[in-house]
């Protein structure tokens, strides 16, 4: 039984280290008009020198919107491989069942 309440806690935190981190992620993305703002301003990515001309894509000066993109892919990791410990401890439990009865 160690094991299922183990893997259900681990589900439950991946859940809510997901979610935290969606809301990260939305905080980071989410433009801000105060002047309070976390970061100054958008910087220009300077553009490939062999192109040769000015890249019109930004780059923000925090990187909270990659972390919580790649916490969130972690947590999905998380969540799906405490999963897949609960559907092997089913296996293995009918399979024990089974052979006790058979």
């Amino acid at each position: 039984m160690k094991i299922m309440s183990a893997a259900l806690t681990g589900i439950n935190t991946a859940r809510i280290r997901f979610e935290k981190s969606a809301e990260n992620l939305l905080n980071a993305a989410t433009p801000v008009s105060e002047p309070e703002q976390s970061y100054t301003a958008l910087q220009p990515v300077a553009a490939i020198p062999e192109i040769g001309s000015q890249s019109t894509a930004y780059a923000a000066s925090d990187i909270g919107f990659i972390e919580a993109g790649v916490d969130m892919m972690t947590s999905s990791f998380a969540y799906k491989a405490n999963i897949q410990v609960l559907k092997t401890w089913n296996e293995t439990t009918q399979a024990v069942l089974s052979d006790l009865t058979a």
